[in-house]
């Protein structure tokens, strides 16, 4: 029963019952050898459950690794590409239920996870200390609260952001040019923006008056062109 993390027996009948139909070519007519239940308990033991939902994930754990097992053997004397591609698609989802499988029972485990609270810190001469929380940063390298709010003082974080919309239609977050509202990439950075001079007020007349009447006597010379041709077909 240990097997199991239980020390209810109708409980480890239950699992063992499950783990056997699930892990074990047999039926009424052909029962599981000894060695066979041999094999799937000492699976299950190598777990080392230590409650029942342990115990249960473990089954699963031996029995999906078992299913495994047999798919990936039947992939490989599959003759058609048919059947590869079957067993091999069920081989990558059986594995990926039992990589989840271990994930689960990771989370299981680290739920009681201790937390040590240190009231008092003594610092010799010389020494250094760091009283704050400390956090991962990149590279598996830690930081602390000072080193955090070290980079939070930056010129570069405190400078105005440039707010411009950008295509993704959020504003932009980089640094407005010193003396400037905008970035450099929006009209920020020296001699960017629209041209100086009277350049600015630079028309091409195509949507003038003249411009539109013209066209439009043109479309009517045209309608008038075309009425022709169709009486004098």
């Amino acid at each position: 029963m240990f097997a199991f993390g239980t020390s209810e027996r109708a409980h480890a009948d239950q699992m063992l019952y499950g783990i056997l139909n699930a892990a074990c070519d047999a039926s009424r007519g052909n029962p599981p050898s000894e060695q066979d239940i041999n094999q799937v308990l000492a699976a299950v033991a190598g777990v080392g459950a230590k409650d029942e939902i342990e115990g249960m994930l473990a089954t699963q754990m031996v029995a999906t690794h078992t299913a495994i097992i047999t798919t990936l053997h039947r992939q490989k004397q599959s003759e058609t590409l048919l059947e590869r591609e079957r067993y091999g698609n069920l081989a990558v989802k059986l594995l990926r239920t039992f990589a989840a499988q271990v994930k689960a029972l990771q989370r299981h485990r680290g739920k009681g996870q201790q937390h040590i609270r240190v009231e008092h810190v003594d610092v010799h001469a010389g020494g250094q200390a760091i009283v704050g929380a400390v956090t991962a940063g990149e590279g598996g390298k830690e930081k602390s609260d000072e080193q955090v709010l070290h980079h939070q003082k930056l010129p570069m974080n405190r400078a105005p952001q440039c707010g411009a919309r950008t295509r993704s239609r959020k504003p932009c977050q980089s640094p407005a040019v010193r003396g400037k509202r905008r970035c450099r990439m929006h009209g920020g950075a020296a001699g960017s923006g629209a041209p100086l001079g009277n350049k600015n007020a630079f028309r091409h007349g195509h949507y003038s008056a003249e411009a539109i009447a013209r066209r439009r006597e043109l479309s009517e010379l045209i309608r008038l062109a075309r009425d022709t041709l169709a009486e004098l077909e």
